[in-house]
């Protein structure tokens, strides 16, 4: 879609010029919700929507895309664009400035149907995470996967088998929903987004999710802008912005909405330890 919202800053002094940005977002729920009833309920939804507060000086608008579409904005300097809520990458550090982080979120794992025993597979290692790489060698089994986004090296050895299948999982399209039908056997993905859909589907469980071996058991999420010539300078910005956000209970409620207690309380000493390095970095 080309169309999105506007959201209008005020200008900081009256004889300075606007910076303008684009935020692009997809169609990633629970963190990005472009449709239905929890529409702009996001988790990046609404920290972006409290980030935006702190930079009245900024005029931003918001677009959404597919997830090609936004790689390719990135490569394109004749403006600025943003997007909310990217693992750092080195390949992906040549062509956008990296803010501090904007959020601290659950590793990713693989979910199967509980009726599924999992726990018996040789995939599964004595410490309860999943080796996908191993799992995916199970020619009896058919997993998913949503493509264009960064995996451990496990997923994306993986991802060269016939019987792993690429699939978007959208507002629309429920992962939960494909797994439960039994037309796939199991699905990596990040546990929020199977809480997500499985609240869609008007369900609490049926589902158990097994941490990926090799993946970390957190992620850290930033912004990122592209390097025009005002992204570096906007990047400046949001980073004072968020030492403040940091420190208010509103971004922490709202960085956790989508994600049930266990995980919650696994997450609070990492969650405690990146709010100090964003708020302690000069």
């Amino acid at each position: 879609m080309r169309t999105g919202l506007i959201i209008v800053g005020l200008l900081c002094c009256q004889n300075s010029s606007a910076t303008e940005v684009t935020w692009l977002k997809t169609d990633w729920p629970p963190h990005q919700i472009t449709s239905g009833a929890h529409a702009e309920q996001g988790t990046f939804d609404l920290l972006l929507k409290q980030l935006i507060a702190q930079l009245p000086h900024i005029t931003h608008q918001v677009q959404v895309v597919n997830l090609p579409r936004l790689e390719q904005a990135f490569r394109q300097n004749s403006k600025s664009v943003c997007g909310f809520g990217s693992v750092f990458t080195e390949e992906r550090a040549k062509n956008r400035w990296y803010s501090k982080a904007v959020a601290v979120l659950p590793g990713l794992a693989a979910h199967f149907r509980l009726s599924a025993e999992i726990k018996s597979h040789p995939a599964v290692q004595a410490n309860g995470t999943v080796d996908v790489h191993q799992l995916v060698q199970d020619t009896q089994l058919t997993g998913a996967y949503q493509p264009n986004r960064f995996y451990p090296p496990s997923v994306m050895a993986a991802t060269r088998y016939a019987n792993l299948i690429p699939h978007d999982f959208t507002s629309e399209i429920n992962a939960a929903a494909l797994l439960l039908s039994k037309r796939v056997d199991y699905v990596i993905e990040y546990p929020e987004r199977m809480v997500f859909y499985l609240k869609q589907k008007k369900q609490s469980s049926g589902i158990e999710s097994v941490i990926v071996a090799d993946a970390s058991p957190y992620v850290v999420s930033y912004i990122t802008c592209n390097k025009s010539e005002q992204g570096q300078q906007i990047i400046k910005h949001i980073d004072t912005a968020l030492m403040a956000l940091w420190q208010t209970e509103a971004y922490r409620q709202s960085m956790f909405s989508w994600i049930d207690q266990a995980d919650q309380k696994a997450l609070e000493p990492a969650f405690l330890s990146v709010k100090l390095q964003v708020i302690n970095a000069q």
